[in-house]
Parts: C-alpha cells; sequence; structure tokens
C-alpha cells in the first residue's frame, strides 16, 4: 500500500513518512508538565493543591504543543480520515513520557464520540490513539464512558461557552475502581472543558485518581 500510496510529509509534502526529519525537528515539545487547571509549570504533570477541587483532574500528560506540524497532523487524522497517523502522534507520548510521574496501576479511558459523530467521521481519534497506547506499552483499556448528548463541536467557543456546551454529555457505563489511576485520552487539550467533564463523571462514581493524557496543548 505504501508503494501504490506513498505516504507524504504533511507539513513539506516530502516523500517517506507523515513527517520528515525536518519537520520533525520543528515539533514542539513540552519539556516543563503543567498543572491541568492553570496549565502553569507543575511538578510531574501533576495538579497544584491550590488547583484542586473535588472533580478536578489530578494530572495532565501532554507531548508537544499544538502548533506547527502537529496541528496538520491531528487535522488529517480527524477530519481526512488517516487513521494509521495515530501511530506518530503515540510516538510523539512515548518521547516526553519520561517527563511525567503517574501512578503504576492504570486504566486508560478514551473520550468518546456522540455514536452519530463516530458513525460519520468512522472512528474516534481518541479511540485511534488509546489502542495505539495500549499495545505499545501494555496497558488496559476500558470504555466506560458514553457520550449522550451530540454536542456542538468546540472549536471557536470561549472557555465559558465550552463548559455549557459539553455539560453533562457523559454517562458511566462501567464500574469504578478507586485503586485505580485512570487516565483520560484524547488528541487536544485546550481550556479542559471536555476532559474535566469527563473526569467529574469518574469521580462522582468513586474514581480515586483520575488524570488525563493529550497529544497537544494549545
Amino acid at each position: 500500500l505504501d508503494f501504490i500510496f506513498p505516504k507524504k510529509c504533511v507539513s513539506c509534502g516530502a516523500y517517506g513518512a507523515y513527517l520528515c526529519k525536518k519537520c520533525a525537528a520543528l515539533v514542539e515539545f513540552v519539556e516543563h508538565p503543567v498543572c491541568p487547571v492553570c496549565q502553569r509549570q507543575a511538578i510531574g504533570g501533576k495538579t497544584h493543591p491550590i488547583c484542586r477541587t473535588k472533580y478536578s483532574l489530578d494530572g495532565l500528560i501532554v507531548a508537544v504543543k499544538y502548533r506547527g506540524p502537529v496541528k496538520t497532523l491531528i487535522s488529517k487524522l480527524k477530519y481526512k480520515y488517516v487513521s494509521d497517523i495515530g501511530e506518530v502522534l503515540v510516538t510523539l507520548i512515548a518521547q516526553n513520557f519520561w517527563r511525567y510521574e503517574a501512578g503504576q496501576k492504570l486504566m486508560l479511558v478514551p473520550i468518546p464520540l456522540h455514536k452519530r459523530r463516530k458513525n460519520w467521521r468512522g472512528f474516534n481519534q481518541a479511540e485511534v490513539i488509546t489502542s495505539i497506547i495500549s499495545a505499545k506499552f501494555g496497558v488496559d483499556v476500558s470504555n466506560m464512558l458514553v457520550r449522550v448528548i451530540e454536542t456542538k463541536t468546540q472549536v471557536g467557543f470561549k472557555a465559558e461557552d465550552r463548559k455549557k456546551n459539553i455539560k453533562n454529555a457523559f454517562r458511566l457505563a462501567g464500574n469504578v475502581d478507586k485503586n485505580i489511576l485512570y487516565i483520560l485520552v484524547d488528541d487536544v487539550f485546550t481550556t479542559g472543558a471536555t476532559m474535566n467533564e469527563a473526569c467529574k463523571v469518574l469521580k462522582k462514581a468513586g474514581a480515586g485518581e483520575v488524570w488525563g493524557m493529550v497529544v497537544a496543548v494549545g
């Protein structure tokens, strides 16, 4: 298939890979982990004690900044149906994972799409990323969240509008174990409205610790 439909760099168009070496050098890694609430520097990606609330995320794992080639990669994955770009994005996460202090007993939970949007798109980009991470690192996956409201796209919304748009969009479809660290997986973290709403559902059900994991922040 690569011979018939050769891969091209999403940034410069060079043949050989979705991200050539030259353009890969332009990717900006998040060298200093940030708090998911205030997005200021935080040791190991953990939420600052002063930022913590009853239902807030306990930490955030992020690989890169949402700009340049990465922005194009994620757009191709979500809107051009190039699902194998997920391998490139997971490689970015793997390169930056050592900076974070997540626990050992983990469960990956992809942020779900509404079934109508998933049927239209053909796949859920968060599930694609999650399945690759699971296979690469041997971590279990649970589709324990269901999207019950077909929300509008968050693109272009201000922070407060994003919260309103995503409110009550998820429900639990499985059992929560308070001894497991749940990691919510998505592609991009902007204001955190979507991931915070999903985290609230898990914590209300008794989850002890919930982190987020995304490819990019911005």
